[in-house]
């Protein structure tokens, strides 16, 4: 199994018991306790079909990004999405912004007393009329004005840019907690790692030893690690790294920030900066599966912090790694669905928008069961 890498949403997590009795034959076996996991499972136990469901994780709580993203619930920003209509296509992207609004919608139904930051997201890019334009499809595509020009205050500037009002900020672990409390008839097993799952059988690794299981149907939840399961899969993990800052003060616009196409990123939490990204900028970093932090990420997400706040009179308290899937390498490849056999199916490679894809991929799957 392995070991732990905490992120700030962390630092007062208690983590779950190490499993013990796991049956022997399940309905429904999820692999991943992330976002994607712990949605599907909560979703199957809102349908009220009675299903026989284990949630199995290799970590004492979840191993991938879900605990170690930036809290960002979002539909995008028009720089990103911008960018990803010149490899994927208009109606992907507007498909795909759908989708994370549906994504949102879900969460605030399911959690309506949930705490999220009503901030929205500023996109910091400089604002160009094919991003104005965009925003324009993006407006009627939802019905509404989601995205407005205004003026935005930027370290010691300001600027004009695209405010997208639906976003949010959460924390990503209590919605994770949040999800594992309120789901009935699950249970999920920390600390235990597939080795083999496929065809209605699955080969398990525990603190004790093997252990061998049954199942009529699995979801692969592993996201960044779904190739670890599916030798086929073209999901492609990709590691970002966030700092957070010391308390500083600044002038900088207290949203959501996007910066470099999206591939930088920013919010504030409890009076710290949080700044994340630098993928685009290492090559060591596309391709990564480990949860090790670089000096030369922790240096250039600095310098941005710096731009950010606007001044350097501040510390870099927390840094950590996430490993994220990307389905073909890209930001908006293909679909997160891989059928591997009659049983088994991978739901993996969200590219970066899980916190808000998952709740839509795993209504849509318990709907099907």
């Amino acid at each position: 199994m392995n070991s732990r890498h905490n992120s700030y949403w962390e630092v007062d997590l208690s983590s779950g018991p190490l499993a013990s009795n796991l049956p022997k034959q399940v309905d429904i076996l999820i692999v991943g306790a992330g976002f994607m996991g712990r949605w599907l499972a909560f979703q199957l136990g809102a349908s009220k079909k009675q299903l026989r469901t284990l949630v199995i994780d290799r970590d004492r709580f979840s191993y991938g990004a879900s605990s170690r993203n930036a809290g960002f619930l979002t539909c995008g920003q028009v720089s990103e999405m911008l960018e990803d209509s010149n490899t994927a296509g208009l109606d992907a992207v507007i498909h795909t912004f759908l989708q994370r609004r549906r994504g949102i919608a879900l969460v605030r139904e399911n959690f309506p007393d949930f705490d999220v930051l009503e901030c929205g997201s500023t996109d910091c890019d400089e604002l160009t009329d094919e991003k104005r334009a965009l925003a324009v499809s993006l407006n009627d595509a939802a019905g509404e004005e989601v995205y407005a020009e205004r003026t935005a205050r930027f370290g010691k500037k300001s600027r004009p840019a695209m405010f997208n009002s639906a976003d949010g900020g959460l924390h990503p672990v209590k919605l994770l907690q949040a999800l594992e409390n309120q789901t009935r008839g699950a249970k999920l097993a920390f600390g235990v790692e597939a080795k083999r799952v496929a065809d209605g059988f699955a080969e398990l690794s525990t603190a004790t030893g093997t252990h061998e299981l049954k199942y009529d149907r699995a979801f692969i939840c592993t996201n960044g690690f779904a190739g670890e399961l599916d030798a086929s899969s073209e999901v492609i993990p990709g590691r970002g790294q966030v700092t957070v800052t010391s308390p500083l003060e600044t002038q900088t616009d207290k949203t959501l920030g996007y910066l470099n196409a999206g591939y930088d990123y920013f919010r504030f939490i409890d009076d710290r900066l949080l700044v994340g990204g630098g993928r685009d900028q290492f090559s060591a970093e596309q391709g990564a599966s480990e949860l090790a932090t670089t000096d030369e990420v922790r240096t250039y997400l600095k310098s941005v912090a710096v731009m950010i706040a606007g001044h350097d009179d501040f510390t870099v308290d927390y840094h950590w790694a996430g490993v994220m899937g990307f389905v073909g390498g890209a930001h908006l490849g293909g679909s997160p669905r891989r059928k591997l056999d009659e049983r088994t199916e991978v739901l993996a490679g969200f590219g970066g928008m899980g916190v808000a894809l998952t709740p839509v991929y795993a209504q849509k799957v318990a709907a099907e069961l």
